[in-house]
Protein backbone atom coordinates (compact mmCIF):
# COMPACT_ATOMS: atom_id res chain seq x y z
CA UNK A 1 0.00 0.00 0.00
CA UNK A 2 1.41 3.40 -0.92
CA UNK A 3 1.77 5.94 1.89
CA UNK A 4 -0.87 8.65 2.29
CA UNK A 5 0.07 11.85 0.48
CA UNK A 6 1.65 14.65 2.46
CA UNK A 7 0.19 18.11 1.90
CA UNK A 8 1.43 21.62 2.54
CA UNK A 9 -1.09 23.08 4.96
CA UNK A 10 -1.13 26.69 6.13
CA UNK A 11 -2.65 27.58 9.50
CA UNK A 12 -4.66 30.79 9.70
CA UNK A 13 -5.01 31.67 13.38
CA UNK A 14 -4.19 34.72 15.45
CA UNK A 15 -4.06 33.43 19.02
CA UNK A 16 -1.43 31.47 20.96
CA UNK A 17 -4.26 29.27 22.28
CA UNK A 18 -5.27 28.14 18.78
CA UNK A 19 -2.36 28.29 16.33
CA UNK A 20 0.15 25.92 18.02
CA UNK A 21 -2.39 23.09 18.60
CA UNK A 22 -3.50 23.32 14.97
CA UNK A 23 0.11 23.19 13.76
CA UNK A 24 0.90 20.16 15.90
CA UNK A 25 -2.26 18.32 14.89
CA UNK A 26 -1.61 18.81 11.17
CA UNK A 27 2.01 17.73 11.54
CA UNK A 28 1.03 14.61 13.49
CA UNK A 29 -1.02 13.59 10.47
CA UNK A 30 2.15 13.62 8.39
CA UNK A 31 1.66 16.94 6.62
CA UNK A 32 3.89 20.02 6.43
CA UNK A 33 2.96 23.39 7.94
CA UNK A 34 5.22 25.97 6.29
CA UNK A 35 3.49 29.07 7.68
CA UNK A 36 1.02 30.44 10.21
CA UNK A 37 -0.87 33.52 9.04
CA UNK A 38 -1.54 35.60 12.16
CA UNK A 39 -2.90 39.09 12.71
CA UNK A 40 -1.58 42.33 14.18
CA UNK A 41 -3.54 42.76 17.36
CA UNK A 42 -4.53 46.19 18.70
CA UNK A 43 -2.27 47.64 21.37
CA UNK A 44 -5.14 47.41 23.84
CA UNK A 45 -5.47 43.64 23.34
CA UNK A 46 -4.98 41.99 26.76
CA UNK A 47 -2.71 39.04 27.34
CA UNK A 48 -0.10 37.25 25.32
CA UNK A 49 0.07 37.68 21.53
CA UNK A 50 1.06 34.93 19.13
CA UNK A 51 4.81 35.06 18.52
CA UNK A 52 7.44 33.02 16.73
CA UNK A 53 8.48 31.38 20.00
CA UNK A 54 4.98 29.82 20.23
CA UNK A 55 5.56 27.78 17.05
CA UNK A 56 7.79 24.77 16.44
CA UNK A 57 10.96 24.96 14.40
CA UNK A 58 10.47 25.23 10.66
CA UNK A 59 7.17 27.12 10.79
CA UNK A 60 7.16 30.77 9.73
CA UNK A 61 4.86 33.33 11.33
CA UNK A 62 3.56 36.10 9.08
CA UNK A 63 1.52 39.07 10.34
CA UNK A 64 -0.05 40.81 7.35
CA UNK A 65 -0.98 44.46 7.67
CA UNK A 66 -4.30 43.90 5.84
CA UNK A 67 -6.29 40.87 4.71
CA UNK A 68 -5.63 41.92 1.11
CA UNK A 69 -2.12 40.48 1.56
CA UNK A 70 -3.23 37.03 2.75
CA UNK A 71 -3.92 35.56 -0.69
CA UNK A 72 -0.49 36.49 -1.98
CA UNK A 73 1.15 35.02 1.11
CA UNK A 74 -0.68 31.70 0.74
CA UNK A 75 0.33 31.50 -2.90
CA UNK A 76 3.94 32.39 -2.06
CA UNK A 77 4.11 29.42 0.32
CA UNK A 78 2.52 27.17 -2.34
CA UNK A 79 0.13 25.55 0.12
CA UNK A 80 -2.30 22.85 -0.92
CA UNK A 81 -4.89 23.87 1.66
CA UNK A 82 -5.30 25.82 4.89
CA UNK A 83 -7.10 25.42 8.20
CA UNK A 84 -8.36 28.33 10.28
CA UNK A 85 -9.75 28.93 13.74
CA UNK A 86 -10.40 32.19 15.55
CA UNK A 87 -9.12 34.55 12.87
CA UNK A 88 -10.46 38.04 13.67
CA UNK A 89 -11.07 39.22 10.09
CA UNK A 90 -13.14 37.97 7.16
CA UNK A 91 -10.83 36.90 4.37
CA UNK A 92 -11.41 38.25 0.85
CA UNK A 93 -12.14 35.98 -2.12
CA UNK A 94 -8.54 36.22 -3.29
CA UNK A 95 -7.34 34.62 -0.05
CA UNK A 96 -10.15 32.06 0.20
CA UNK A 97 -9.28 30.65 -3.24
CA UNK A 98 -5.48 30.93 -2.99
CA UNK A 99 -4.82 27.36 -1.70
CA UNK A 100 -5.60 24.97 -4.51
CA UNK A 101 -7.93 22.88 -2.35
CA UNK A 102 -9.39 25.73 -0.31
CA UNK A 103 -9.56 26.65 3.38
CA UNK A 104 -11.44 24.89 6.18
CA UNK A 105 -12.55 27.00 9.14
CA UNK A 106 -13.51 25.73 12.59
CA UNK A 107 -16.48 27.51 14.15
CA UNK A 108 -17.78 26.76 17.67
CA UNK A 109 -21.46 26.43 16.86
CA UNK A 110 -23.81 24.12 15.01
CA UNK A 111 -23.94 26.20 11.85
CA UNK A 112 -25.96 28.00 10.63
CA UNK A 113 -26.75 28.94 14.25
CA UNK A 114 -24.56 31.59 15.87
CA UNK A 115 -22.55 32.74 12.89
CA UNK A 116 -20.17 35.54 13.80
CA UNK A 117 -17.39 36.44 16.25
CA UNK A 118 -19.10 35.58 19.56
CA UNK A 119 -20.92 32.22 19.23
CA UNK A 120 -20.17 30.72 22.64
CA UNK A 121 -20.86 33.96 24.47
CA UNK A 122 -24.31 34.07 22.90
CA UNK A 123 -24.93 30.39 23.60
CA UNK A 124 -24.26 31.00 27.30
CA UNK A 125 -26.39 34.17 27.23
CA UNK A 126 -29.25 32.17 25.71
CA UNK A 127 -28.97 29.46 28.36
CA UNK A 128 -27.79 26.72 26.01
CA UNK A 129 -26.46 23.53 27.57
CA UNK A 130 -24.43 22.48 24.51
CA UNK A 131 -22.84 23.92 21.39
CA UNK A 132 -21.71 22.52 18.07
CA UNK A 133 -18.19 22.41 16.66
CA UNK A 134 -18.26 22.75 12.87
CA UNK A 135 -15.51 22.56 10.25
CA UNK A 136 -16.76 24.25 7.09
CA UNK A 137 -15.35 25.33 3.77
CA UNK A 138 -14.47 28.99 3.94
CA UNK A 139 -16.08 31.24 1.37
CA UNK A 140 -16.37 35.00 0.95
CA UNK A 141 -19.16 35.26 3.57
CA UNK A 142 -18.56 34.80 7.28
CA UNK A 143 -19.29 31.25 8.52
CA UNK A 144 -21.39 30.58 5.44
CA UNK A 145 -19.55 27.69 3.74
CA UNK A 146 -20.54 24.04 3.38
CA UNK A 147 -19.90 21.63 6.25
CA UNK A 148 -16.94 19.20 6.16
CA UNK A 149 -17.26 17.72 9.66
CA UNK A 150 -19.19 18.48 12.84
CA UNK A 151 -19.64 17.32 16.42
CA UNK A 152 -21.31 18.46 19.60
CA UNK A 153 -19.89 19.68 22.91
CA UNK A 154 -21.64 20.25 26.25
CA UNK A 155 -21.30 23.58 27.99
CA UNK A 156 -20.09 23.01 31.53
CA UNK A 157 -20.58 25.06 34.68
CA UNK A 158 -16.80 25.44 34.89
CA UNK A 159 -16.65 27.02 31.42
CA UNK A 160 -15.74 30.50 32.57
CA UNK A 161 -12.99 31.79 30.31
CA UNK A 162 -12.32 32.41 26.64
CA UNK A 163 -9.14 30.32 26.87
CA UNK A 164 -10.77 27.37 28.63
CA UNK A 165 -13.59 27.17 26.10
CA UNK A 166 -11.12 27.35 23.20
CA UNK A 167 -9.17 24.44 24.68
CA UNK A 168 -12.35 22.37 24.92
CA UNK A 169 -13.44 23.27 21.39
CA UNK A 170 -10.05 22.18 20.04
CA UNK A 171 -10.29 18.88 21.93
CA UNK A 172 -13.42 18.17 19.88
CA UNK A 173 -12.26 19.75 16.61
CA UNK A 174 -8.79 18.24 16.21
CA UNK A 175 -9.94 14.58 15.98
CA UNK A 176 -12.09 15.67 13.02
CA UNK A 177 -9.07 16.97 11.07
CA UNK A 178 -8.32 13.74 9.13
CA UNK A 179 -11.82 13.85 7.64
CA UNK A 180 -11.59 17.58 7.01
CA UNK A 181 -8.24 17.41 5.20
CA UNK A 182 -9.26 14.36 3.17
CA UNK A 183 -12.43 16.09 2.00
CA UNK A 184 -10.49 19.25 1.08
CA UNK A 185 -7.90 17.25 -0.85
CA UNK A 186 -10.64 15.43 -2.74
CA UNK A 187 -12.26 18.78 -3.63
CA UNK A 188 -15.37 17.51 -1.88
CA UNK A 189 -17.91 20.35 -2.05
CA UNK A 190 -19.14 19.66 1.49
CA UNK A 191 -22.66 19.45 2.86
CA UNK A 192 -25.18 22.26 3.05
CA UNK A 193 -25.69 23.90 6.43
CA UNK A 194 -29.01 22.64 7.80
CA UNK A 195 -30.95 22.71 11.04
CA UNK A 196 -32.80 25.99 10.88
CA UNK A 197 -32.45 29.60 9.81
CA UNK A 198 -29.10 31.34 10.29
CA UNK A 199 -28.58 33.41 13.42
CA UNK A 200 -25.94 36.04 14.13
CA UNK A 201 -23.65 36.12 17.20
CA UNK A 202 -22.03 39.53 17.13
CA UNK A 203 -20.29 41.48 19.87
CA UNK A 204 -22.55 42.19 22.82
CA UNK A 205 -24.46 45.46 22.71
CA UNK A 206 -24.10 48.31 25.19
CA UNK A 207 -27.30 47.44 27.10
CA UNK A 208 -25.90 44.00 27.95
CA UNK A 209 -22.77 45.56 29.47
CA UNK A 210 -24.74 46.72 32.54
CA UNK A 211 -25.97 44.25 35.15
CA UNK A 212 -29.59 44.65 36.21
CA UNK A 213 -29.80 43.09 39.66
CA UNK A 214 -33.62 42.99 39.43
CA UNK A 215 -33.39 40.15 36.92
CA UNK A 216 -33.40 36.46 37.98
CA UNK A 217 -30.14 35.33 39.60
CA UNK A 218 -29.33 32.71 36.95
CA UNK A 219 -29.62 35.36 34.19
CA UNK A 220 -27.19 37.64 36.02
CA UNK A 221 -24.82 34.71 36.55
CA UNK A 222 -25.00 33.74 32.87
CA UNK A 223 -24.41 37.38 31.87
CA UNK A 224 -21.12 37.40 33.78
CA UNK A 225 -20.10 34.02 32.30
CA UNK A 226 -21.03 35.16 28.80
CA UNK A 227 -18.84 38.26 29.01
CA UNK A 228 -15.91 36.23 30.35
CA UNK A 229 -16.21 33.68 27.55
CA UNK A 230 -16.72 36.35 24.88
CA UNK A 231 -13.26 37.70 25.65
CA UNK A 232 -12.02 41.06 24.40
CA UNK A 233 -14.65 43.52 23.16
CA UNK A 234 -13.30 46.26 20.88
CA UNK A 235 -15.62 48.96 22.26
CA UNK A 236 -17.19 47.92 25.57
CA UNK A 237 -15.92 46.78 28.96
CA UNK A 238 -18.49 44.67 30.74
CA UNK A 239 -20.35 43.54 32.62
CA UNK A 240 -20.56 46.39 35.12
CA UNK A 241 -22.75 46.20 38.21
CA UNK A 242 -23.42 48.85 40.85
CA UNK A 243 -23.00 47.50 44.38
CA UNK A 244 -23.73 49.81 47.31
CA UNK A 245 -23.54 52.81 45.01
CA UNK A 246 -20.18 51.92 43.48
CA UNK A 247 -19.60 50.49 39.98
CA UNK A 248 -17.64 47.26 39.64
CA UNK A 249 -16.53 45.22 36.67
CA UNK A 250 -17.84 41.84 37.73
CA UNK A 251 -15.57 38.96 36.74
CA UNK A 252 -17.09 35.99 38.54
CA UNK A 253 -20.27 35.08 40.36
CA UNK A 254 -21.73 32.05 42.12
CA UNK A 255 -25.30 30.90 42.58
CA UNK A 256 -24.37 29.20 45.85
CA UNK A 257 -22.75 30.71 48.92
CA UNK A 258 -18.97 30.30 48.54
CA UNK A 259 -18.47 29.92 52.28
CA UNK A 260 -15.87 31.25 54.70
CA UNK A 261 -17.18 34.79 54.20
CA UNK A 262 -15.98 34.91 50.59
CA UNK A 263 -17.90 36.89 48.01
CA UNK A 264 -20.50 39.60 48.32
CA UNK A 265 -24.17 38.63 48.38
CA UNK A 266 -26.42 40.63 46.05
CA UNK A 267 -30.18 40.12 45.95
CA UNK A 268 -31.74 39.47 42.55
CA UNK A 269 -35.37 39.02 41.50
CA UNK A 270 -35.68 35.45 42.76
CA UNK A 271 -32.80 35.08 45.18
CA UNK A 272 -29.16 35.94 45.76
CA UNK A 273 -26.07 35.78 43.62
CA UNK A 274 -22.59 36.03 45.14
CA UNK A 275 -19.99 38.23 43.47
CA UNK A 276 -16.69 36.42 44.03
CA UNK A 277 -14.37 38.48 41.80
CA UNK A 278 -14.72 42.09 40.67
CA UNK A 279 -12.63 45.17 39.93
CA UNK A 280 -13.61 48.64 41.18
CA UNK A 281 -14.30 51.27 38.54
CA UNK A 282 -14.53 55.01 38.66
CA UNK A 283 -18.12 56.22 38.69
CA UNK A 284 -19.73 56.49 35.26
Amino acid sequence: MSPAPAWRVAVVAALPQTAPPLVEAVRRLGHTVPVVIGWRRPRAWPGHLLGEHDLPSGVDLVLPHTTAAVGGLLRAYAVDMAVSYGYPRRLPADAVHAPRHGIANCHPSALPAYRGPNPVGWAVRDGREAIGVTWHRMDEELDNGTVLAAAGMPLLSEDWSFTHVNDRVLSVALPLLPTVLDRLAADDPGDAQTGGPPSWAGFFEADYATIDWTRPAHQVHDQVRAWNIAGHHPRLDGPVGVIEGRPWKVRRTSLTAPGHGAGRRVECADGPVWVTAADPLTAR
